[in-house]
């Protein structure tokens, strides 16, 4: 068994010659090797390799072939993780009994799944190699550059793999840099099997809509947790980013964003423990700068929703309802995020945020710190200025619940970070009226977009439009009210 280490840089848009200079100069006096190599993946029809997140294939190099199979690993930052087991085969088909037994899951189906084994796709490629030293062994570089091959359809192959044998992580890192600046490279969080699964039409790539808590450990100390977190929070970026790649969505860009925001949240509390990350936590403003058209695209969508609370009353008034529409098509800015996704601030801050990911800088008493003993005071002190924020007295304004919106969820996203060490039930009951006020909150954003469109628009009842629309808004005040008086009364979940 093997532990595959490695970084996958996409270069599609570079040519063949480029890549290989570049490749070559970074490599230095290494000599470069250029194979070619064919593989076919296997999995059963209905894909149960794939369930296990495992991979399996034969690879020929002239008349030699040798069976893989990769088992469940991780991505962070374009670094591919991953235990791999290799067997010698004389065979076409692959077969499973070759490898060792115990590298097998509780309760795997081995002997079934390898008689139902079938051909799912190829890949086909020339591969370019060199072996740079690093540290006590050496970094493997290739470039790789052919076809995915599923039925009759092909995807092109160009991407290079800095993979760690033994050498220094920092010296992949520094690597990848060079080829992100010099080649325009984007960071790779999808290997060829799971390109090849797409092609192939047996899997669809869906963006994450919604976080879920960190699964953390009570034991753990503090920069542990946050880092697992900060992985988690990369992880769902990177996801959503290949997806946005794949087909872009506005719901792919939704995703980004709390990517986005929740590795914002994890730095700036990495910040409080004195780790620099100033610059990684400017350029993420920035990025968010650019996202903003979202909550416009959000307002306007909670007003054409079928399932929504508007969308039969303003079907009563055709030009209002396409005029809205028509604004909500246009708030749509997907080719200013795939621009974005691709410069290269953007796919450095991936990168160097799985580089941080990887080394976990910290000082010597944050590893001192048991984790939950510093969530419980972190959260109080958080929550303590949302508190302060929401309970004033008398009714708040409809600007002032705006205002106060980004506060609100950061404290919330600080919940997905850490919540996980404290009972599920009690923090769930805290945590929902404050959800219940972040929808209503939206919902306001929605009606003030309302308001706007109507004195824009030439429909013959502006005055009865607007006097709903005061309606719709005054009722949601209420509810707003309801909900702020509740979660103020909630027993913070961290004392328990």
């Amino acid at each position: 068994m093997s532990q595959e280490i490695e970084l996958k840089l996409l270069v599609d848009g570079a040519s063949k010659e480029k890549v290989v200079e570049l490749c070559q100069s970074l490599a230095k006096d290494a000599e470069q090797v250029t194979m070619e190599l064919g593989n076919r993946y296997f999995d059963t029809a209905d894909l149960r390799l794939r369930q296990h997140d495992m991979g399996l294939r034969i690879r020929q190099r002239g008349e030699e072939r040798e069976q893989t199979i990769k088992l469940a690993g991780k991505v962070l930052g374009g670094m591919h993780s991953r235990p791999e087991y290799n067997a010698v085969i004389t065979a076409d088909t692959p077969d499973l009994t070759l490898f060792e037994e115990d590298i097998w899951p509780d309760d795997f189906p081995l002997f079934d799944i390898n008689r139902e084994l079938e051909e799912i796709f190829a890949t086909n490629f020339t591969r370019h190699r060199w072996h740079i030293p690093s540290g006590e062994g050496r970094i493997e570089l290739v470039y790789d550059e052919g076809v995915i091959q599923a039925g009759e359809q092909q995807r092109a192959i160009a991407e290079v793999e800095i993979e760690v044998q033994q050498g220094e992580l920092a010296d992949a890192y520094r690597i990848a840099r060079r080829l992100v600046t010099r080649l325009n490279a984007r960071m790779g969080s999808l290997s060829k099997a799971a390109r090849g699964y797409l092609l192939a039409g047996k899997t669809v790539l869906e963006p994450f809509t919604h976080a879920h808590f960190v699964p953390q450990e009570a034991n753990d100390d503090v920069g542990s947790g946050l880092y697992r977190a900060l992985t988690y929070a990369l992880q769902y970026w990177q996801h959503n980013d290949a997806c946005l790649g794949e087909s872009p969505s506005v719901r792919a860009v939704a995703g980004i964003t709390d990517g986005i925001r929740l590795s914002k949240v994890v730095l700036q509390q990495l910040a409080t423990l004195e780790v620099d990350v100033s610059d990684h936590i400017l350029r993420l403003e920035q990025m968010l700068g650019h996202l903003g058209w979202l909550s416009r695209y959000d307002g306007l969508t909670e007003l054409t929703a079928e399932d929504g609370a508007y969308h039969r009353a303003l079907k009563q008034y055709p030009k209002l309802y396409e005029a809205i529409l028509e604004q909500q098509e246009h708030a749509v800015q997907l080719e200013l995020v795939q621009s974005l996704s691709i410069r290269d601030d953007y796919q450095l801050t991936l990168l160097e945020l799985g580089a941080l990911c990887q080394q976990q800088p910290r000082h010597e008493q944050v590893a001192q710190l048991p984790l939950r003993q510093w969530a419980a005071q972190r959260l109080r002190e958080d929550w303590q200025n949302v508190i302060d924020a929401f309970a004033k007295d008398g009714e708040l304004k409809p600007e002032y619940y705006l205002k106060q919106l980004p506060l609100l969820q950061s404290s919330l996203q600080l919940g997905y970070c850490v919540g996980y060490l404290f009972d599920e039930e009690d923090r769930e009951l805290f945590r929902a009226p404050w959800q219940d006020m972040v929808r209503g909150i939206r919902e306001i954003m929605a009606l003030k977009l309302l308001r706007e469109a109507i004195k824009d628009n030439e429909d013959n009842q502006p005055d009865r439009l607007l006097n709903w629309q005061g309606v719709q808004l005054e009722s949601l005040l209420y509810a707003l009210e309801h909900s702020r008086k509740a979660a103020l009364k909630q027993e913070p979940y961290w004392l328990n």
